[in-house]
């Protein structure tokens, strides 16, 4: 038996719906109902990545220098068990994004700068 790789990106669009949440709600849980369910939503998860990668990465092939990057190159997938304890055979997955260590201060305003929405605080 061969196992087969989709390469269409609309085989995954229940993928890309809860990966895009994710990019705007670092911290989203997915909560499966089994173990194997979210082992194989993760796997899912980064064939998907992988595949838009190697999609744009086409249309920088010929450009010194470039290599393609996915807006869901920042999304980390934790798995995790029913105690919030990470557990590669948990259920629930959490998607969080890499974020700065530190602040972003505007050097006009002395704003600090939140990445994800717009300015927070002075």
């Amino acid at each position: 038996m061969t196992s087969r790789t989709n390469n269409s990106p609309a085989a995954y669009d229940d993928v890309k719906l809860v990966m895009d949440l994710a990019l705007n709600k670092p911290g989203l849980r997915y909560e499966c109902k089994t173990h194997g369910g979210a082992i194989n939503f993760k796997q899912r998860c980064n064939k998907y990545r992988n595949l838009l990668r190697d999609i744009a990465q086409e249309q920088v092939l010929n450009v010194p220098g470039h290599r393609a990057e996915v807006s869901y190159d920042r999304l980390m997938i934790r798995q995790l068990n029913d105690e919030d304890e990470p557990d590669r055979r948990g259920r629930i997955l959490v998607f969080d994004a890499r974020e700065p260590m530190g602040k972003i201060i505007d050097p006009e305003t002395g704003d600090v700068i939140d990445p994800f929405n717009t300015l927070v605080e002075k």
